[in-house]
């Protein structure tokens, strides 16, 4: 009866590494391969895994795809940023953290920059899947900021929280390859902090001073 409950036991936990090494094996394979070298076979390889279990554990390619979108690992949850923007008095400060702390996390995640590097001539259900998690939690950091702070009369946060993102994105996927991109170095913290002193200059161009709802200047 012990041996019976032990071997129970271990199984949920065979099953968690199995899983997260199969999930891992996808990571490694963008990085050294390319989005095109990720495929059922090559994960199974990469993985030390029977591809049945790839099956089992996950329905088909598309849903290995998906839970890999939803690792934590590829694209920074709603609550950290969230966190990472507490203290902010005013959208422009909220607007000014939550980006900087973006390209902080986008430096921890090489295989996300490798995805932005590649996706455009890569339209692949990876690509896809990442995407559509990458999307709905931008769309939902958009609600939940605009119902913590004041939006100026005229002010697209969207469309300006993507084109800030988006430049930050191509330049950190951009420096993992070269040091200058226009002229403007792109490597050391240094450079970033003067590309940061001009982001934060466009925030505070694009927006009027907003107070979170409640705590309006009379």
């Amino acid at each position: 009866m012990t041996k019976r409950k032990e071997t129970q036991a271990s199984r949920p936990r065979d099953r968690e590494k199995t899983g997260k090494a199969i999930l891992d094996a996808v990571g490694h394979l963008i990085l050294r391969d390319g989005l095109s070298g990720v495929g059922i076979n090559a994960v199974a390889r990469e993985a030390g895994a029977d591809k049945v279990l790839i099956y089992r554990y996950f329905g088909d390619l598309d849903g290995l795809y998906r839970a890999y979108a939803e690792t934590g690992d590829f694209w920074w949850t709603v609550e950290d940023m969230l966190a990472s923007v507490e203290g902010a008095a005013t959208l422009a400060e909220a607007l000014k953290a939550g980006l900087r702390f973006h390209a902080a996390e986008m430096r921890k995640r090489p295989v996300t920059l490798a995805v932005i590097a590649a996706e455009p001539e890569n339209r692949t259900p990876l690509v896809v899947a990442l995407e559509e998690v990458r999307e709905r939690r931008s769309l939902d950091l958009m609600k939940r900021i605009a119902a913590r702070y004041d939006v100026p009369g005229g002010a697209d946060i969207p469309a300006l929280t993507a084109l800030l993102a988006a430049a930050i994105d191509y330049l950190l996927a951009r420096a993992r390859s070269i040091r200058v991109y226009g002229g403007v170095e792109i490597k050391t913290p240094r450079d970033w902090e003067r590309i940061f002193t001009t982001i934060d200059a466009m925030i505070d161009g694009a927006l009027a001073p907003a107070h979170p709802k409640g705590r309006k200047i009379s």
